[in-house]
Order: structure tokens, then C-alpha cells, then sequence
């Protein structure tokens, strides 16, 4: 894919709290964005959720520019918008050197840790949402009364879940599944493993796809983690795993045999978790308070992390244990990897992956122990809150 096959790029990229920003440029200024940059002032990337600027912001009117530069790697079709493309982009200082609040530099600066230690990140994403559609009176109410894996729920959105599984097809990206989440009017849709860049990126194409295709039905993506009163609680799974470079055996695979799961597995699977695997899961617990900061970060997120409503709330690891902050699907072998819990629909995915990633890391250079799995319901154990 080349810009030239396009009349508009959208240049992308995220403020602190994942809001995707930009600008719509003529194609033929694509090559001078990759080169280049495209300027912006600086205090943009401050903004709050509100929106509005912080009251002490580090840079003002006075701070000057930053560069978005794009990343011709990221280049992708945008499916809803004719003869129109997006990329992405890296912040940048004027002077070339690295943004310091560029969210998207923080996580190939964690990725390029994780390399000269000769690891590679692959991470998927489960990425939950509420649709909403006009009550009648001014506000919004769930698009349906259905619930969990609900086929007429399915039958009823067909249209709509169409048009976002073609729009990230478009864009390059493989929707393994979307499904009606146990809530009216929440779905899940589950974006294949990639490289960690890469899945940061789609995630925030697709939570732009999802709001754009749904304001054009009359309805709302909300990425809230919980936008209405009731028991819906929005999360942002990370499935992460580590490979070698050359992307030809997973790091955390072992052939121990060394887990049990809480449905059995098969009586002649030896598959377990190595060594770098525990590790990392022990990084993470050890830093999953501060973790929980970031990858849960607005006051609407605390509403979501409430016990006894499958939400995150103990630090605790357990073979397919949904109770805990980490889970080990009962997927082995090559297709080992831990699901981190606790980030939200909220979250904003480069820094969100960017601090788990670091974690981890951390988990592996000291070796750290996680201590033993739960098999029990997290709940009702002595675990530390996150």
C-alpha cells in the first residue's frame, strides 16, 4: 500500500490519555510528513479529557512546536472515508530528538529493551465497548437487552459488526471473533497477536473505526469502562507473550507440564510455563499497583474495578482463573501467553503496553518469583487489592 493510491492521509497520533489527534492532509504531502514532520504546538499533547488544557502545564503558549512524523510501517486504508488512508506517527522535538510525552516513542523505547535482552513482544487484544442509541428524551440507552454470546444479539447488530470487521480487514488487521459481552449493548472484538507497535496502532484505528461507523448508524461507541449505570465493565485484555527475534518459538512455552487448569487439560499434554514466563509474571505482580494507575486510569475506570463482577481486583495469577489480575489461557504450547486483566477501555494502549512490557522485563532481569498459582476463587482469598 502507497499514499498514491489515496487523495487524503489522516496523520495520527495519541495525547496522554490515547485520544487519537491529528490532521487531514492532501496525499501528496505524505512524503514530506515521513521526512519532515507536521508541526503542532506542543501543549496539545496536555490536553484533558474534558477537553481543556491543565491548569500547570508543562509546556503552554509560549513552548513552541513538536513534529509528528509519520511512520510509513503504519500506513492502513480507512475504509469508511473515500480515497482515504491513515498513519501513524512519533512525536518528535523540533531539533529531531525524542518528545518526552510522546506515548507511542515509550513503547518502542520498552520494545527496543526487549530486544537487546533478544526478546520479541507479540501481543493481542480483547477490546469491549458499550453501543448506545438514542431513548427518546435527549440521552442514550444500550442498543439492545441482550447478553453473553447472544445470537440474536448478533442477528440484530449484524449490519454494524460488518462494517467494523471490513473496515479493520481493510486496514490490514484480522478480527478473530466479535461477540455480545454479558451486558445490552456491549461487544468484544478480538484483534489477532502482532508485533506490540503494531497492535497498540490497531487498537486505536479501531476504537476511531467503531465511533466513526456507529455515529453513521445513529448510534455510539462508547469506550468508557463503564458509560451507563448497571454491571457493564469495559476491559482492554492484553495477551502478551515473548518470542526470539526471528519469531519462531515462544519464550514462554515450556514442556513441564507443571499446570493445572480448573477444566482439565488433556492427559497427554506436557505443555507448561518456562522459566522467562514466571519471570515476567512475577515483574508484573510485583509492579501492578503502579500498573493499575495506567492501564486503568480515570475515576470511571475505579467503578469498574469492583469485586464480584469478573473485574481484576487481586494480585494473583491462576491457570484460567478468572478471578485474578493475570490468567494463563489453557492455550500452550506455541500459542502460550498471559492475559493481563486489569487495563480498561480507557487506557491509552501505547503506554498501557509500554509499562506491562517494562514490567515484565523487570520481572525477568531480577527473577523475580511470582509465588504459586490459584486455582481458587481470587475473591475470597487474602490477595493484595490492585
Amino acid at each position: 500500500m502507497t499514499s498514491d493510491e489515496y487523495e487524503r492521509v489522516r496523520l495520527i497520533w495519541t495525547d496522554l490519555n490515547g485520544v487519537a489527534r491529528g490532521i487531514s492532509l492532501p496525499a501528496g504531502e505524505f512524503e514530506t510528513a515521513v521526512e519532515e514532520g507536521v508541526g503542532f504546538a506542543n501543549g496539545v499533547a496536555e490536553l484533558t479529557l474534558e477537553p481543556g488544557l491543565l491548569d500547570d502545564p508543562r509546556y503552554g503558549a509560549k513552548a513552541g512546536d513538536m513534529l509528528a512524523r509519520a511512520d510509513p510501517d503504519s500506513l492502513r486504508e480507512v475504509a469508511w472515508a473515500d480515497d482515504t488512508a491513515a498513519v501513524f506517527t512519533d512525536l518528535t522535538n523540533v531539533d529531531g530528538t525524542p518528545f518526552d510525552l510522546c506515548s507511542r516513542g515509550a513503547l518502542r523505547r520498552v520494545i527496543e529493551d526487549l530486544r537487546t535482552e533478544r526478546f520479541a513482544p507479540l501481543v493481542g487484544v480483547e477490546a469491549e465497548f458499550s453501543t448506545l442509541v438514542p431513548d427518546g428524551d435527549g440521552g442514550w440507552e444500550p442498543s439492545n437487552t441482550r447478553c453473553s454470546y447472544d445470537m440474536d444479539a448478533l442477528d440484530m447488530a449484524a449490519d454494524v459488526t460488518r462494517e467494523w470487521e471490513t473496515a479493520m480487514e481493510a486496514a490490514g488487521a484480522s478480527v478473530l471473533g466479535v461477540h455480545q459481552e454479558s451486558q445490552p449493548g456491549q461487544f468484544e472484538v478480538n484483534v489477532e497477536y502482532d508485533d506490540a507497535l503494531t497492535t497498540a496502532d490497531t487498537l486505536v484505528f479501531f476504537r476511531h473505526a467503531a465511533k466513526a461507523i456507529a455515529r453513521d448508524r445513529e448510534m455510539k461507541a462508547s469506550f468508557m469502562p463503564r458509560p451507563y449505570s448497571g454491571e457493564d465493565a469495559n476491559g482492554l485484555h492484553f495477551h502478551l507473550s515473548l518470542w526470539d527475534t526471528a519469531l519462531e518459538t515462544n519464550l514462554f512455552a515450556s514442556d513441564t507440564g507443571d499446570l493445572q487448569f480448573p477444566a482439565g487439560k488433556h492427559p497427554d499434554d506436557e505443555s507448561g510455563l518456562s522459566e522467562t514466563a514466571r519471570h515476567f509474571i512475577g515483574g508484573l505482580l510485583d509492579h501492578m499497583q503502579a500498573l493499575t494507575t495506567i492501564c486503568a486510569p480515570t475515576v470511571n475506570s475505579y467503578r469498574r474495578l469492583l469485586p464480584g463482577i469478573w473485574a481484576p481486583v487481586n494480585v494473583a495469577w491462576g491457570p484460567d482463573n478468572r478471578s485474578t489480575v493475570l490468567r494463563v489461557p489453557p492455550e500452550l504450547g506455541p500459542a502460550t501467553r498471559i492475559e493481563h486483566r486489569v487495563p480498561d477501555s480507557a487506557c491509552n494502549p501505547y503506554l498501557g503496553l509500554a509499562a506491562t512490557l517494562a514490567a515484565g522485563l523487570d520481572g525477568i532481569r531480577r527473577e523475580t518469583d511470582p509465588g504459586e498459582p490459584t486455582l481458587a476463587n481470587a475473591y475470597e482469598e487474602n490477595h493484595a487489592a490492585s
